[in-house]
């Protein structure tokens, strides 16, 4: 089933780095935010959200919990087990600032630790063979619009203007897999061995859509990605990195 993540969300999941997505364990020592509140989100709270700042500032909104630790471990919720039943009910708001602007990936290892601390969260690494997706080149190749890359990368390279209809600018096929990858709730590889950067605009219509919402006439997200950007998804098993909730407690510790 695909789903319509939050712009904010879907930034900072495809800025999760490599350190944070193998979903190893916190290394020790590890920085830690200098002050960090977390409470249950109310009627005044925003659309759910995960955003970094600057100044090193973090902040949700309306966040499950579940979110928060595939967030924080760089996986998508197909690759989240053990979670509680009804541990996604309730939203959280988290406001969290460290000493100094943290380096690329810090911040996931810092919402470990904090989630650690404030929900006794536990958790352990396994390889188990899932349902996953390989992305290749459809017949004729890619028909994305190349461009010259940038370095460093934008470090907002996606938007998703509505539910169903997102762009991307200077990103790599590297970047857009993770971002299909959370569409899908599965992982999804690249495969394609295209190097270049690339914009792009994807429109499709999302499982969640309600009859007659936006453009019912949009392809599913398998068809549009095969037809607007000449890559195609190919479902096999495969073993795959997942982490799994050993503990967590549904309300967390005093600020």
């Amino acid at each position: 089933m695909t789903r319509a993540f939050s712009v904010f969300v879907l930034v900072a999941l495809v800025a999760t780095s490599v350190s944070a997505q193998n979903g190893a364990p916190v290394p020790s020592p590890v920085q830690r935010f200098e002050v960090a509140t977390i409470k249950p989100s109310g009627a005044d709270s925003g659309p759910t959200s995960i955003r970094r700042l600057p100044g090193g500032r973090f902040v949700t909104s309306n966040t499950p919990l579940p979110m928060l630790i595939a967030w924080a471990y760089g996986v998508d919720d197909g690759r989240l087990f053990g979670v509680p039943k009804g541990l996604d009910g309730a939203g959280f708001d988290v406001v969290a600032t460290s000493e100094s602007e943290p380096a690329q990936g810090q911040t996931q290892l810092m919402m470990r630790a904090l989630l650690a601390e404030r929900f006794k969260l536990a958790v352990h690494q396994e390889t188990r063979e899932l349902t996953a997706y390989e992305m290749v080149n459809d017949t004729g190749g890619p028909k994305v619009h190349v461009v010259e890359a940038r370095n460093p990368p934008d470090p907002n390279p996606f938007a998703m203007s509505s539910a169903g209809r997102l762009t991307g600018t200077r990103v790599t096929a590297d970047m857009l897999v993770k971002v299909l990858s959370n569409q899908l709730g599965r992982p999804v590889k690249n495969a394609t061995g295209f190097a270049s950067a690339f914009d792009f605009t994807l429109q499709w219509t999302p499982d969640t859509a309600s009859p007659g919402a936006d453009d019912p006439q949009r392809p599913s997200l398998f068809t549009a990605v095969r037809e607007q950007l000449g890559f195609r998804l190919v479902a096999k098993k495969m073993p795959v990195d997942v982490i799994v909730i050993d503990h967590v407690e549904r309300t967390p510790t005093a600020n």
